[in-house]
């Protein structure tokens, strides 16, 4: 993939946002969990955050990012949301909406810019890091600068 500019990085150009990216060396064949990136990396694992494409039972998209160190709180989410249930969106439905593979989902850049929650913890950091839209690619961003590029509501999901 060397010298091909991911979604992200193009998006992240165009629009003129501080944020860095990192390529960290893991094996792309092999499923690889925000955890082992952060452990890969050196990325204190509370600051790695996953991004999660969400579901409602109307059939909404959502995109949520939570810390590497939690998994989504689905009610919490559902309760903001005002809806009974939320889900992890089908593998399929995920791609085809976003452009990015599984494990490679960045929040911005997406195809279609999705509504997104970002949790509150990710204030407590000057920068944060999530997928750069690339197996091994890490996004270094401050929080603000995240939830002025994704338009994303601050709420505690995990």
């Amino acid at each position: 993939m060397a010298g091909k500019e991911t979604a992200a990085e193009r998006y992240v150009r165009l629009n003129r946002i501080d944020a860095r990216f990192h390529r960290i060396d893991v094996a792309s064949n092999e499923k690889t969990s925000a955890l082992d990136m952060a452990a890969a990396s050196g990325i204190a694992a509370a600051r790695l955050f996953k991004t999660l494409i969400i579901v409602d039972e109307g059939k909404k998209l959502y995109c949520a990012v939570v810390p590497s160190t939690h998994d989504l709180n689905r009610k919490a989410l559902a309760r903001h949301l005002k809806t009974k249930r939320i889900d992890l969106a089908e593998k399929a439905v995920a791609i085809k909406t976003t452009g990015y593979q599984m494990g490679a989902c960045a929040p911005i850049g997406q195809k279609k810019a999705l509504p997104t929650f970002i949790d509150q913890s990710a204030m407590e950091f000057e920068t944060i890091y999530t997928s750069g839209g690339a197996y091994g690619l890490e996004m270094e961003i401050a929080p603000q600068d995240l939830m002025i590029a994704t338009g994303a509501n601050l709420v505690s999901l995990t």
